[in-house]
């Protein structure tokens, strides 16, 4: 909370009345609960000063009274109600800050960095009479932060006076405070490129504090930074014009006793840790908006897609996956049938049918032991993974013909085919340009590669030149070691963060990958983490910070992407040897869904691994993939072996739709479901070929 600094609150300040009770002058009658009585020109108290120090003694609702006023001064301050917050300090008696704090405050802002070391830490001879803040607002004398009428609270110089320091937190580590403070004075002065005055910081006062010593080699590099911009860059600081203050101010507070100085922005934390908690125990929570402080928050039912919409069946064997564009406008489905399909969901027409793969058919080497889908020595064909291109103009099939193939769903045309593999392709995953992109495989000599999407339209198919631009494998190519060497991985799934810069896999011998895709890193591995049983899918959160992984024996983990520490576990679905998937979805991805061998949707709680729903979908076979709609979290899709793909929806919106009357044309540009609706389109109820509507029990299972 940066100081207001203007004149007139320092005089409005300066003129408040120092005692809590009395006139100052013997004219001014009193006005804060007590009761006038006229005794030589001055007012005593009275018994209605005791009533008001009894009433600020008692609790407020079971809670402290000067915590509880003390934040609610902080919060108005906040909201800018300067005038109120005064108000309130003075029919109160209590006050936001001591002046030392104020001073460390205005110190930190204004940059003077010994006065602010001194006030944190303690000094003889600072002096404070020129300056504190109440509320934050700027200048006042110390003597108003001194109510000594009554029992009116009073800061003096016992705590967190000039000559103690500043009262810390318990476990407050001194020696990294004094670092963040010095650091950023040596960052101001190369700023300002008084490198010698810089040096000087760095070799007299961070240096003696021992601390990381990988820290001071970084920041002594700095020196040799040639532009401010580099600087800020390299350092990751905004500068002096920018927050670094502020941000240095409400990282040191985190270590100051609250007692002294409450956290930054408290009341809104409090109101922020409610919501939290609301959410975490609301089973069908699903919006991003947060609940609203009035009344208790509880979803309902009604509003969770819960329910089938409608089904897709132009798939003629097993379905094994499925994906929706990063738009919503589409979904593609892929499966055992070597059919891929990709559907408008603006009306769930299918706009695409692709058979790619039929025509370079190859036969796959009898010896192969897939993880793929179901997949046998002697079943070598089907598509078993699609993926669009960020920018939803490319889709890439993977096939356990030994081959991946581009098709532009705008036209509808197919753009390259590469087949120089020995193994089936197993999974890709698009970097955010749309331009790169990287393929797993089963093959031990080209297990995961980046590929460049120009190079692969301009390579021919069989061509001896592969447009592979990197390959990870183990050893890698300039090694003498055979293929057969055991460090060598095969690729079952990969998954590359929103940002780019890293890619994790999964591998046949059950271990997580982990690669940086930065070429300046050398595309190195970050991480190798071995676990105790077959993965089969993985997938990023969009913060990039957990990896979601399918495992045998029907676990489905949530794991911290830095250190592979399980974060979250989740029960209940049913996978021993087939590929099942699962990802994040709903509202601020707030649930993880997964498909299962018992031929139900599992769906669970992000936050606390709470089961919310477990949906029968693709009876008597598995389900093997699911997909959430990315714009709207009310719809999300399912892929079985029944043959067939599941749109889920809400019961609310199933019930406008029926009352609506006016068909799949509910949806709106962005394939956002607005009212939902069984039949085509047409308002005759006749359904398009391939679409079965709610309800339907039209089902014709193929062989397993």
């Amino acid at each position: 909370m940066r100081p207001d600094h203007t004149d007139e609150h320092t005089q409005r300040t300066q003129q408040r009345p120092g005692t809590n009770g009395a006139s100052q002058n013997g004219s001014s009658p009193h006005t804060n609960g007590s009761v006038k009585s006229e005794t030589n020109g001055h007012h005593t108290n009275g018994n209605g000063e005791e009533a008001m120090r009894a009433r600020n003694k008692e609790p407020f609702f079971g809670h402290d009274r000067e915590e509880v006023t003390r934040i609610v001064l902080q919060s108005l301050s906040d909201m800018g109600f300067r005038g109120a917050a005064e108000q309130l300090s003075r029919e109160s008696g209590y006050e936001l800050e001591i002046p030392s704090v104020a001073a460390f405050r205005n110190a930190v802002l204004d940059g003077k960095w010994e006065e602010a070391e001194s006030l944190l830490f303690g000094v003889e001879t600072v002096d404070l009479d020129e300056g504190g803040v109440s509320l934050g607002n700027g200048h006042s004398n110390p003597s108003s932060f001194r109510k000594t009428s009554g029992d009116r609270l009073s800061f003096g110089s016992q705590n967190g006076s000039s000559r103690h320091g500043l009262p810390l937190a318990e476990g407050a580590d001194t020696t990294l405070l004094r670092f963040h403070l010095r650091q950023q004075k040596y960052l101001e002065l190369l700023e300002r490129r008084d490198l010698t005055s810089a040096l000087s910081v760095l070799r007299n006062e961070l240096t003696p504090l021992k601390t990381d010593v990988g820290r001071l080699h970084f920041l002594s590099s700095l020196v040799m930074c040639p532009t401010i911009a580099d600087l800020r860059r390299q350092a990751d600081w905004d500068g002096v014009s920018g927050c670094s203050r502020t941000v240095l101010l409400s990282e040191i507070s985190k270590y100051i006793s609250p007692s002294v100085m409450i956290p930054e922005h408290r009341l809104a934390t409090l109101l922020t840790n409610v919501q939290e908690e609301q959410i975490r125990n609301c089973r069908y929570h699903n919006t991003t908006v947060p609940p609203s402080l009035y009344t208790p928050h509880d979803c309902s039912a009604d509003d969770f897609p819960l329910h089938t919409l409608l089904e897709l069946s132009h798939h003629t064997d097993e379905v094994w996956h499925l994906e929706f564009s990063h738009d919503g406008g589409l979904l593609a489905t892929a499966g055992r049938d070597g059919l891929v399909c990709v559907y408008d969901t603006i009306r769930w027409r299918l706009k695409h049918e692709f058979r790619e793969h039929e025509r370079n058919h190859r036969h796959t080497p009898s010896s192969v032991t897939s993880s793929i889908p179901h997949a046998s020595s002697t079943d070598d064909r089907g598509v078993c993974f699609i993926a669009f291109s960020p920018d939803d103009t490319h889709l890439i099939s993977c096939s356990k013909t030994n081959d991946f193939v581009i098709v532009n769903v705008i036209t509808g045309q197919r753009v390259a085919l590469v087949d120089d593999f020995d193994y089936p392709i197993s999974t890709a995953a698009w970097l955010p340009d749309s331009k790169y992109f990287v393929i797993g495989s089963q093959s031990s000599q080209k297990p995961l590669g980046l590929y460049s999407l120009a190079n692969c339209v301009s390579a021919r198919p069989s061509n001896s030149r592969t447009p592979e631009l990197h390959s990870w494998r183990e050893p890698p190519w300039r090694s003498q070691s055979s293929d057969s060497s055991p460090g060598t991985f095969r690729i079952t799934d990969c998954s590359v963060n929103t940002e780019g810069s890293r890619m994790a896999a999964t591998t046949l011998d059950n271990r997580i990958l982990l690669f940086s895709l930065e070429e300046r890193d050398a595309y190195r591995k970050l991480a190798d983490w071995k676990m105790d049983d077959k993965l089969t899918s993985i997938n990023f959160s969009k913060d990039g910070e957990v990896l979601l992984v399918n495992m045998n024996e029907g676990r489905v983990l949530a794991l911290n992407s830095e250190t592979g520490e399980e974060v979250k576990r989740y029960e209940g679905m049913v996978q021993k040897g087939f590929v099942i998937r699962s990802g994040f979805g709903g509202a601020g991805e707030g649930c993880v869904v997964s498909g299962s061998e018992d031929s139900k949707v599992l769906i669970w709680r992000r936050s606390t691994g709470a089961p919310v729903a477990a949906l029968d979908a693709h009876a008597p076979g598995a389900v093997n993939a699911v997909a959430w709609h990315p714009r709207d979290e009310r719809v999300f899709a399912s892929a079985g072996d029944d043959r067939r793909v599941r749109i889920w929806t809400s019961a609310a919106a199933i019930r406008a739709n029926e009352g609506s009357g006016n068909g799949l044309d509910k949806w709106n540009d962005n394939g956002v479901f607005m009212s939902g609706r069984n039949g085509n389109g047409n308002g005759n109820g006749a359904r398009p070929s391939g679409l079965e509507g709610r309800g339907s029990r039209s089902f014709a299972f193929g062989a397993r």
